[in-house]
């Protein structure tokens, strides 16, 4: 059988599941942090993380 054909409108129609901090109740944002270092030559490089956010942990990240 041949699979239905799905529009982009479809697809962002779907509920999306949306994660809550179990301490202050607030919804959690998954971001992507991208932090420049100098390394010991004198060259920057880059570090990528992914970190979840919400208002318990909002400070430390963005500062």
């Amino acid at each position: 059988m041949a699979r239905k054909k799905r529009t982009f409108a479809d697809k962002m129609k779907r509920e999306k599941k949306v994660m809550v901090c179990p301490v202050c109740n607030s919804p959690i944002q998954n971001i992507f942090l991208v932090k420049s270092v100098k390394t010991d030559n004198g060259f920057w490089k880059f570090k990528q993380r992914h970190i979840s956010v919400c208002k318990c942990n909002q400070k430390e990240v963005y500062s």
